[in-house]
């Protein structure tokens, strides 16, 4: 039971590392792709119209290359270096970055289906489009109707930190697939 709550942390945490990552560090992801956007002109907007409109999928795309980073050798050479360590850093048997994304998704999903337009009518209570517009359309999709206090936290808090979980976790798995999941040496028989 003790190893099952070790694992839940371990996901809450990632969300809430990625989460802090999202709202106070993105600018080291996107700020880079806007100067070469601007450098080589296919981007015309200023930084914070191109920060606010392509966040998410360049955010979604950091998190797929963080994810094809092989984290867990890290654990193998703290065991190398402090062999007391071992019964801390031992493996998990599905790592928790896997499933980190299913408790930022739930609340995600939560916060979608209950969010309404403040210009909502009875004849639009369910407007589908105006939801996926609000939560993953750029700046210019965006209509007055969208907008209102709790937009960037919609789009920081949970549609970001969403993605980049997702996209590391599709890492993640694709990596074990192709590269194979490091397992420890066997020993050899004794004759």
């Amino acid at each position: 039971m003790l190893r099952i709550l070790t694992w839940c942390a371990k996901c809450l945490f990632l969300y809430l590392l990625v989460a802090v990552l999202a709202i106070k560090f993105s600018w080291i992801f996107v700020l880079p792709v806007w100067a070469t956007g601007v450098k080589m002109h296919w981007a015309g907007d200023n930084r914070s119209v191109f920060f606010l409109s392509y966040f998410l999928p360049i955010f979604a795309s950091a998190g797929f290359l963080l994810g094809l980073v092989p984290f867990g050798r890290l654990g193998k050479a703290v065991i190398d270096l402090a062999p007391g360590a071992a019964r801390i850093v031992e493996p998990d048997a599905v790592p928790a970055i896997l499933w980190a994304w299913v408790p930022v998704t739930i609340a995600f999903l939560i916060r979608f289906f209950t969010w309404q337009s403040r210009n909502s009518s009875v004849f639009g209570a369910n407007n589908t489009s105006g939801r996926i517009a609000r939560f993953f359309g750029t700046l210019n999709a965006q209509s007055p109707a969208l907008f209102d206090s709790r937009w960037a936290q919609d789009r920081f808090l949970f549609t970001g930190p969403m993605l980049f979980l997702m996209a590391c976790a599709l890492a993640v798995f694709l990596r074990h697939r192709i590269v194979g999941r490091p397992t420890a040496p066997t020993p050899e028989p004794v004759e």
